[in-house]
């Protein structure tokens, strides 16, 4: 007799509230799916020039990896040959030292900077040519990695020249490959805060953009529940901080879960692809329709399978880890379809 004058009242009752989240939860995950399905790959452009119109003595060359966080565009770029004059902030001219995405398809046409927010947040983007590297540079853009496909990605020199350009070209789907999906998240084994991390993540096997022999892949995901202290602007010190990785084993016990999943430093050298890759986090701990820029793990998807995705915290704590599938799921055994 309770329950029906609480449903009379019209009050909701911890079982139904519960009911309630799980199917917002559920709705909030297609709609996820959607967005990463529409957020299509990461872009890159190795290919530089100089500037049409560019006359001087300067040969910039090197690349720049393209990701997005919701509609924020996301930087890691590694340049050579810029002006030694760009020494991290500017000489106060217009675009000085600048390396921005602009609206044209072409570099002969590359337009203005491409943007859809009220003020232009590329006005602040700039480079220090002794070093010529940024990463995880945030842009908040207000465009997505299909708005931002094709456009010119422009360099600047201290006096806001454009200097260099290449055309963004998208990350694919290595032929013959599946892509892997994360499709729920659990606690951490042995984790014991207060976050609770929910969301879906795809894996895809592309080709490395430096060579066609190199096994990489790229990350899409959607989270809630993640460090709210993970934001744009954060100063990340311990190791990762922020992260979202692939490692060895699956998320049942700890001690399988180990560590980061790649081609071994100890067989060949290689330096750990995962160890920048990070989320960025609302105030909310909500992470956007986000993709990462190519992680060269040199390891293919048919080796990543029955793996775990594991996110971290602002100190490094391992807090959330869910098991990478061949199937893609809400996890409640729907298929989601996007």
């Amino acid at each position: 007799s309770s329950n029906g004058s609480a449903l009379a009242q019209g009050k909701i009752l911890p079982a139904q509230q519960g009911m309630m989240l799980s199917k917002a939860l559920s709705l909030s995950l297609v709609v996820a799916c959607t967005r990463l399905h529409q957020a299509a790959a990461g872009l890159f452009a190795t290919s530089f020039a100089k500037y049409p119109t560019y006359t001087g003595s300067l040969a910039v060359t090197g690349r720049v990896l393209i990701g997005q966080t919701g509609t924020d565009t996301v930087l890691w770029y590694k340049f050579s040959g810029l002006d030694t004059a760009c020494t991290g902030t500017g000489n106060g001219k217009t675009n000085s030292c600048g390396v921005h995405i602009h609206a044209g398809m072409t570099c002969t046409e590359a337009g203005g900077h491409f943007y859809s927010a009220t003020e232009d947040p590329w006005a602040t983007v700039i480079y220090t040519a002794s070093s010529g590297e940024g990463k995880n540079v945030v842009v908040k853009t207000g465009k997505t990695q299909m708005d931002n496909k094709g456009r010119a990605f422009v360099v600047h020199d201290v006096d806001g020249v454009r200097v260099a350009c290449a055309i963004l070209e998208e990350d694919k789907a290595k032929s013959g490959t599946s892509p892997l999906y994360v499709d729920s998240f659990s606690k951490y084994p042995g984790y014991t805060g207060s976050m609770a991390v929910a969301g879906i993540a795809e894996i895809t096997e592309t080709v490395g953009y430096e060579s066609t022999s190199t096994v990489a892949q790229f990350l899409s995901f959607s989270l809630m529940g993640a460090d709210k202290d993970c934001t744009a602007n954060a100063r990340l010190v311990q190791a990762n901080a922020c992260g979202i990785h692939v490692h060895v084993g699956n998320c049942s016990v700890a001690a399988d879960v180990a560590g980061h999943y790649y081609m071994d430093n100890l067989v060949n050298g290689t330096t750990d692809p995962w160890k920048n890759i990070i989320y960025t986090a609302a105030s909310t701990g909500a992470v956007g329709s986000s993709i990462t820029v190519q992680i060269p793990t040199k390891q293919t998807n048919v080796n990543m399978k029955d793996r775990s995705l594991v996110v971290h915290d602002k100190t490094g704590a391992r807090i959330a880890c869910g098991n990478i599938v061949t199937t893609k799921t809400t996890g409640t055994g729907t298929s989601i379809v996007s």
